[in-house]
């Protein structure tokens, strides 16, 4: 006796497209997931040393030396914010590609199960209506 396994990706090809072709069962439309770029590839930007402002005292800030401690000072803790804000980002991304994976392959689960309900559904309904006709066949036929 020969057996036959089935890797998950056959199973899935099986039942949520060929099955579900063959049953008229429509695939819900999944988008192709890709995973974010920012996960393999930390993205660089630079701080900008301009800043633009509409107030009114702009024109006065403008014109004003600061000193260079706390320019450095300003630069450093901008830089750790901007910092920070990267790593939120790059997490909501992550969390965000976790979450539709993970609902696509809720969904391909989904339609599998919809498949074998139909061919239940089916056998189902052909061995009833097979049942109630040899029912009624032995009842008429009996003497």
């Amino acid at each position: 006796m020969e057996y036959i396994l089935f890797s998950t990706q056959q199973m899935k090809y099986v039942f949520c497209k060929k099955l579900a072709a063959y049953l008229c069962m429509k695939p819900s439309p999944s988008p192709s997931l890709e995973p974010p770029l920012n996960i393999y590839r930390r993205r660089e930007s630079d701080v900008s040393e301009v800043h633009y402002s509409n107030s009114p005292r702009c024109n006065d800030m403008a014109t004003r030396a600061v000193p260079a401690m706390k320019s450095e000072a300003a630069d450093r803790v901008l830089q750790e914010v901007l910092e920070l804000l990267k790593t939120r980002v790059q997490k909501e991304d992550e969390q965000s590609y976790e979450a539709d994976r993970d609902d696509e392959i809720k969904h391909d689960w989904m339609l599998a199960a919809a498949v074998l309900d139909r061919i239940c559904a089916i056998a189902f309904a052909v061995v009833l209506i097979g049942g109630t006709v040899v029912f009624f066949t032995i009842i008429i036929n009996h003497p």
